[in-house]
């Protein structure tokens, strides 16, 4: 059962520790097919940077997720856990709190992609009440399937 109360969510700040420790997580959560490099996330957080959060457990970084405000939706680009912080509610703290800050922008749903062979990111996000509503062929740049996955946030 996870300890909310150790996990603190704040807003991703664009500067060096905080890039570091980004950067760490990603190499350590997705292969080099999947994870982000300091480009990609420059983009991302451009969008919407109020929707780009950290989660913290005792001072350290244990996750993050980064999401935009597209004209129907919010599009959740990533979220990853930290392996040492993995199985202790950090991704669901992150998750509610994407829920409620695309809630803020008016939008009803939040799309994202997993890929398809990754069994434990399906698990994660059906239990969180993602749907699949289809498959992108070819999404990720080793030429493997994403399935397109959907939360409704009513």
């Amino acid at each position: 059962m996870p300890d909310w109360d150790e996990i603190t969510i704040r807003p991703l700040r664009w500067d060096e520790t905080d890039l570091r420790q980004l950067l760490a997580i990603e190499q350590a959560a997705f292969n080099r097919f999947d994870a982000y490099d300091r480009q990609d996330f420059e983009r991302w957080y451009h969008y919407n940077p109020d929707l780009c959060l950290a989660a913290e457990i005792d001072g350290h970084m244990a996750g993050y997720v980064i999401t935009r405000i597209l004209p129907e939706q919010g599009d959740l680009a990533s979220l990853a856990t930290h392996p040492d912080y993995l199985r202790r509610g950090v991704g669901a703290a992150l998750l509610r709190a994407t829920v409620e800050g695309v809630r803020a922008y008016g939008k009803h749903q939040i799309t994202l992609e997993v890929r398809k062979t990754n069994l434990s990111a399906l698990a994660f996000w059906l239990n969180m009440g993602c749907v699949p509503f289809g498959v992108q062929p070819g999404f990720y740049t080793d030429g493997e399937a994403a399935i397109l996955m959907r939360k409704w946030i009513g």
